[in-house]
């Protein structure tokens, strides 16, 4: 639906009005009803515009920012964090599309996503027989520094020392319990929360709230793994024995590949190969076929692929990504 009319098509069609009911009226340039005619057009032309920015806003998949997360509020979504217009935008169309069912798979997709730092999420139900769920999430490189979630146990302590926006403890070994990057931090002392921003070092993080500050305020650091568990038990069917909330497994996969022709291109079949590579989802199989396209596109006559040997098939929780890439 457009509502557009340009400036001039408005004020062509009052004039012509004007003429047409005045045959001898003036209404050249500068003429009195020519005057009149340009700030009637002019009005009209805004109302046209706002009329184009309300039909927008009717509709999520057109609308501002604002008026996005209204839609999705509606809904019960909230936007996560540093999640794009584009991302709750997908989340949305896909609770309208797929809305709540008792707990189906797409269910258990939605209540993954929901959480800040998770980018995608596959549920394989009866993964571990009757009654059982597996659910495989990826979370936000972005966010996190890595596709692959944290998953370490619940790391608890007390702060040594305060600093603005740190966590202290000199007790703690946050590196090599891996405390990661988006990890939730709860101040038990106080309620608080806040997200990691950086690992420091093993006794110290830094924040992006200033939530402690005194000594001997004790808290607690939840991976992503455990966050997405917690909410996911709260919302799932009680009839489901086991739900399991893991990340995936890389298995990274080198190609070496030499190609003919006079055109062709390898620096850039190499990144496309890489962008293919990256863009798997746990489960997805890896082409041969698909790697020897992506260099007839860019240029090659023909392409020899010795790495892989085959195509490379993995489990529902494994992920491929590139190794070394190498195109002669």
């Amino acid at each position: 639906m457009s509502f557009q009319k340009d400036f001039d098509e408005l004020l062509s069609g009052i004039l012509t009005d004007y003429r047409n009911q005045f045959p001898g009226a003036d209404t050249s340039q500068g003429s009195l009803i020519f005057i009149r005619s340009a700030c009637l057009a002019s009005a009209v032309w805004g109302i046209y515009h706002f009329q184009e920015w309300i039909s927008k806003q009717i509709f999520a998949d057109t609308a501002d920012t604002d008026a996005l997360e209204h839609h999705a509020w509606v809904r019960g979504l909230s936007r996560t964090y540093n999640e794009t217009d584009l991302s709750l935008l997908a989340r949305y169309l896909e609770y309208i599309r797929r809305p709540p069912a008792g707990g189906n798979k797409y269910d258990y997709e939605k209540w993954a996503k929901a959480i800040d730092n998770v980018s995608a999420a596959y549920c394989y139900p009866l993964a571990q027989g009757l009654g059982t769920v597996d659910v495989v999430i990826v979370a936000n490189e972005g966010n996190t520094g890595s596709e692959v979630p944290s998953s370490h146990t619940t790391i608890t302590g007390t702060v040594t020392s305060t600093g603005e926006s740190k966590l202290i403890d000199t007790a703690a070994t946050f590196v090599t319990s891996e405390a990661q990057k988006g990890d939730r931090v709860t101040n038990t002392s106080a309620g608080t929360e806040a997200k990691i921003i950086s690992v420091n070092s093993e006794t110290q993080l830094t924040l992006d709230t200033h939530i402690f500050t005194g000594t001997g305020e004790a808290y607690v650091i939840s991976s992503l793994i455990t966050e997405v568990k917690d909410y996911i038990d709260d919302q799932r069917p009680v009839t489901a024995s086991v739900v399991r909330v893991l990340g995936p497994e890389i298995l990274s996969q080198a190609v070496t590949m030499t190609t003919t022709g006079t055109n062709v291109n390898t620096a850039q079949i190499a990144a496309d190969i890489e962008a293919y590579m990256k863009g798997l989802i746990p489960g997805q199989t890896l082409y041969v076929s698909q790697i020897t396209a992506i260099a007839i596109r860019n240029g090659a006559d023909n392409a020899t692929v010795t790495t892989p040997a085959g195509d490379v098939v993995c489990t529902d929780h494994q992920m491929i990504r590139p190794g070394e890439i190498n195109v002669a």
